[in-house]
């Protein structure tokens, strides 16, 4: 293995039990400075991998920029939850150990999920990342946290149980065209995609869908993932909307890429479509009467995954690279948005949006910022999610699918009204007599500010490299690699 990407899987892994052991005081500064480290090694990677030097391939690398965006901002933001946010817990240094021994653990498995391209590796990957998931959700130890982390493995286990039969499935279709007992890599596929049975490889699909896309927060399989966002930790509900939910999109994209080779880009295309339009209906009208600040963060997840698939679902070139190019987006502006909701959650103690008003006025950094989010989320320029959303609805329009492009395009007004009508009422206004005013805690700005680098900097200007990353992964994703 490249001893970057060794470095990237390492880096975490050994921190989760550091952390577990030294003070937390020690382990918020090693946990920040593993996550520039990663994020940097993964960087790395993938500016060598755009160059055609390389370990990885096109889809990978992409998949692999959330992971460097997120755990390299949650690691600074955690000086300060651990620190400020996480007091008032019960047993505070023993929850701030395991949290922090927990978010790296997560974090070295969110990182593992898109280096791999074996399927039945990708499952049990994914499977840690539910373990581990589960317990930093149920963390803080509340009622609610609870019931969220049981419903969460309840519902993530099924769903993998069933992307399970989707890789045994797909392993059937490989038996007597690939040698006796092959490992089922990717890459095996691709080249006897023409030898493969065809129905095989639809159902593989279709079970991968429905399996996976449990984890990626699709509907209807989504009902998972408000409860666990709103309940966990803000680091944790960054991590679990801006990488699991790709990390599991990346999963589906491997077996898609498999079907449309193999069989086609028919049946792919109509079932991206119908997950893809329902989870933005769902997304975009729940938006509109949401109470609870992480929770609506939570249901914009569910739109923009939408949003992704149907812009695979559309097939166009310029649809597909801006769907992937729309992950990178999406967890660079949904971490910078979950951040800000802790911060003004923390200030005014309450996450009902009803009781939050004047952010900008009592945090002028972070309110600034998490206004700043809410506009990316709604789909506004000059922001990257605005680039990424209109060269999905251009390629379904340049694609001849108009009545498609058009509903998708109704749904986002939805959405962009919700997301508008709640950022304002918490952003603007003025807040409460005595509410204290003003913030110095340098490592949360600091995580916020380099998240917001990202989502400003990718709507004004796409780096090359990446250009060619998301060009390639397209090809990838259409079976032509």
């Amino acid at each position: 293995m490249n001893a970057i990407i060794a470095t990237a899987i390492a880096v975490p892994l050994v921190l989760a039990f550091v952390t577990l052991l030294v003070p937390s005081r020690i382990g918020r500064v090693c946990t920040a400075a593993g996550g520039l480290v990663t994020a940097g090694c993964i960087l790395a990677a993938v500016v060598r991998t755009a160059a055609g030097a390389g370990p990885l391939d096109a889809l990978s690398a992409v998949f692999l920029l959330p992971v460097a965006i997120v755990y390299g901002t949650v690691g600074l933001y955690g000086t300060w939850y651990v620190r400020v946010e996480a007091i008032g817990v019960d047993g505070d240094e023993a929850y701030r150990r395991e949290f922090l021994a927990l978010t790296n653990a997560f974090a070295c498995a969110e990182t593992v999920v898109p280096l791999l391209t074996n399927l039945a590796g990708m499952w049990v990957a994914l499977e840690v990342t539910t373990i581990v998931a589960a317990l930093l959700v149920r963390l803080q130890g509340t009622e609610n946290a609870l019931e969220a982390a049981w419903k969460y493995i309840l519902i993530a286990s099924c769903g993998l149980a069933i992307g399970l039969l989707g890789v045994v499935v797909m392993y059937a279709a490989g038996t007597g065209v690939l040698p006796a007992h092959y490992a089922p890599s990717w890459t095996a596929y691709m080249s006897v995609a023409g030898k493969l049975n065809q129905d095989a490889v639809r159902l593989a699909f279709m079970l991968a869908l429905i399996g996976f896309g449990t984890k990626a927060g699709l509907a209807p399989m989504h009902t998972w993932l408000p409860d666990a966002h709103g309940a966990g930790p803000t680091p944790t509900s960054a991590m679990l909307s801006g990488v699991l939910l790709s990390d599991a999109l990346y999963v589906i994209v491997r077996f898609a890429a498999i079907a449309n080779a193999a069989a086609g880009s028919g049946l792919t295309l109509h079932l991206f479509f119908v997950v893809g339009l329902l989870s933005l209906f769902v997304g975009a009208f729940f938006l509109l009467q949401q109470r609870d600040l992480k929770r609506m963060l939570a249901y914009s997840s569910i739109e923009h995954m939408g949003l992704i698939a149907c812009g695979l679902a559309f097939g166009a070139r310029l649809a597909v690279t801006g769907a992937l190019l729309h992950v990178i987006n999406h967890a660079a502006t949904k971490a910078l948005a979950f951040f800000g909701a802790g911060r003004l959650a923390a200030r005014f103690d309450t996450r009902e949006i009803s009781k939050i008003s004047g952010g900008v006025a009592v945090l002028p950094a972070s309110g600034t910022l998490f206004a700043f989010a809410g506009l990316a989320l709604a789909g506004l320029p000059p922001f990257g999610l605005f680039r990424s959303e209109l060269m999905v609805l251009s390629g379904g329009f340049d694609s001849g699918r108009w009545v498609v492009a058009a509903v998708v395009l109704g749904l986002l007004v939805t959405a962009f009204a919700g997301l508008m009508r709640w950022t304002t009422r918490v952003t603007v206004g003025s807040p409460p007599a005595d509410m204290p005013c003003g913030e110095r805690d340098v490592g949360a700005i600091a995580s916020m500010f380099l998240a917001f680098a990202v989502v400003l900097g990718l709507g004004l200007f796409v780096p090359p490299p990446l250009r060619v990353l998301l060009t390639n992964a397209a090809a990838i994703f259409a079976g032509r690699q």
